[in-house]
């Protein structure tokens, strides 16, 4: 079976936070920050004022349930978004994974993100020799939308067995199947 690092977004998350592509000149060398509290808010207050019958104290209670579950997420990576949905209309759900596309793509890998990688890939290949499932590339760029603290939980689960490992890092970044 291929293991492949794809980020996937929980199901109230995407609901909650419509987003679209943010990117211009003004907001490129600027570094945007929020808390799981300002985004939610944010995403909220967004998704109220498209659709009334949105209950926004509801909605914020639910996005914060659903970020409460998973591992952190990086601050600057939840105010690019958090951004992008305050600028949007009313947008789609699949506009919100433009957006953050785009947050990755803008982002560069924490040191420690660049450190889990690199200790993944040796991982991996005791598993598998080809490189083919534990590919370097896919784990930068996951690592770039997770908080260290959260890496800190998956680099643990590096030393365990490979009959174990994927189970282990599933649970550890659920948002992240490798």
């Amino acid at each position: 079976m291929s293991r492949r690092f794809v980020h996937h977004w929980p199901a109230g998350l995407f609901a909650l936070s419509f987003g679209i592509g943010c990117s211009s000149s003004s907001d490129e060398t600027q570094t945007i920050t929020s808390t799981p509290e300002a985004y939610c808010t944010t995403a909220c207050a967004q998704a109220h004022d498209c659709n009334d019958a949105v209950d926004a104290a509801a909605c914020r209670s639910s996005c914060r349930a659903d970020l409460a579950a998973r591992p952190k997420f990086r601050p600057d990576f939840l105010g690019y978004v958090a951004g992008c949905v305050e600028s949007a209309a009313c947008p789609s759900v699949s506009a919100t994974r433009k957006c953050e596309n785009e947050a990755q793509a803008r982002l560069a890998t924490s040191t420690y993100g660049a450190r889990f990688c690199s200790t993944f890939v040796t991982a991996g290949t005791k598993c598998d020799p080809t490189g083919t499932k534990y590919p370097e590339a896919r784990c930068l760029e996951a690592a770039k939308t997770y908080d260290d603290s959260a890496l800190e939980s998956a680099n643990e689960c590096l030393a365990k067995s490979c009959a174990t490992l994927e189970a282990c890092l599933a649970t550890a970044l659920p948002d992240a199947r490798l």
